[in-house]
């Protein structure tokens, strides 16, 4: 007989769990994270809700593992409609450092899908629509390999960031079939010795990957196949993707670059408001 593994008795033959019990604890964590969601959108303290999350978790058969997935999943949910509308304010961000209070989980954990950074972030941006320099609020360990100049300000850093540059490739196409041709007594000239027309594609090249770091004035990027220091007042456009930033300097020669693993949304916000 197989054990349920919610309430732990007798399930039946090859079964895992109960039907009843399943349910319940569906229900559990939609509730749960219908709980913690509604204090995120109200603004509510946490711990006026503390025995009904306790009394939904024991109810539902809600481990302390899968409750802390749950105060996960909601935290991620919960920041990125902070930021929907715009940057976090002042109540939302004292909302945040109430749950991370309330969830007793560690900062690292909490910013596994990158939404706590998000909110520091946030607070960067806030900083600089008020026409104010932002103070640093992310400390870098290990080697620095940046040399700024005494008059900007570091903003932010970077790691593991991959740089792509297009590139032209040039290939020929339209070969002919090569039919002999007799010019004199054993000499034969191939027709088919003459190619086609040059066609030219674009790709982009991966060139490096390294560090990036922003400043008021400068973007920096160094890996150990190359390093560049690209001015905001240089850039002619930045194209945000999902997973990264596409630059094009104001330059006859200076073909488009993408940073792959940066967070647009952040650098683009940076650039376009000190730019």
């Amino acid at each position: 007989m197989g054990k349920c593994k919610y309430c732990g008795q007798d399930a039946g033959l090859l079964k895992s769990k109960h039907p009843e019990c399943a349910e319940l604890h569906d229900n559990g964590v939609a509730r749960l994270g219908g709980v913690l969601a509604s204090c995120f959108e109200r603004k509510e303290d946490f711990y006026l809700h503390a025995g009904e999350i306790e009394s939904i978790c024991r109810a539902s058969y809600i481990c302390e593992t899968e409750r802390n997935e749950i105060y996960c999943r909601v935290f991620d949910e919960s920041v990125n409609r902070y930021l929907d509308d715009g940057i976090i304010d002042g109540d939302e961000e004292r909302t945040v450092a109430r749950f991370i209070q309330f969830s007793g989980l560690p900062q690292q954990r909490l910013n596994a899908g990158k939404s706590l950074e998000r909110v520091v972030q946030s607070k960067v941006l806030q900083e600089l629509l008020d026409g104010r320099i932002p103070a640093p609020r992310v400390s870098v360990s290990g080697n620095f390999p940046f040399m700024l100049s005494k008059t900007e300000h570091f903003v932010w850093f970077f790691r593991d960031v991959t740089l792509q540059m297009q590139k032209v490739r040039r290939e020929t196409v339209g070969r002919t079939r090569g039919v002999s041709i007799r010019i004199c007594k054993g000499v034969y000239y191939r027709t088919g010795g003459f190619r086609g027309h040059p066609v030219e594609t674009t790709y982009m090249d991966r060139v490096g990957t390294g560090e990036v770091c922003l400043t008021d004035k400068n973007l920096y990027f160094h890996s150990p196949a190359k390093s560049l220091k690209i001015p905001f007042s240089k850039i002619l456009s930045l194209d945000p993707y999902s997973n990264g930033l596409g630059i094009q300097k104001d330059g006859a020669n200076d073909k488009p670059m993408f940073f792959e693993n940066l967070d647009s949304w952040f650098c683009y916000n940076v650039i376009s408001n000190l730019k």
